[in-house]
């Protein structure tokens, strides 16, 4: 099942003010509250949408700290996503 995770307000905010990669997206980084950290996710309208290698977000809502553009690309399109990290 797929689902969307909204960016904190402040994070959505900054990204607001950044330009789009593609038609509605950017690349982003995402810092959890426990530590964890996933480099390559992609973020769309206020909602973080994939994370590179993960079927499903590995997170919710709740454990989010940030969200940071990135220059990490990839082609979230037509890759396979793999297990969840964690």
């Amino acid at each position: 099942m797929k689902q969307l995770v909204p960016i904190p307000l402040e994070s959505a905010k900054r990204l607001e003010e950044e330009d789009e990669v593609g038609p509605g997206y950017q690349f982003v980084s995402v810092s959890l509250k426990d530590g964890r950290y996933f480099e390559s996710a992609v973020a769309s309208e206020g909602f973080i949408i994939q994370v590179k290698g993960c079927k499903d977000l590995p997170f919710t809502q709740e454990e989010v700290e940030s969200v940071a553009l990135t220059d990490k690309s990839w082609n979230f399109r037509t890759e396979k996503q793999g297990r969840p990290r964690g």
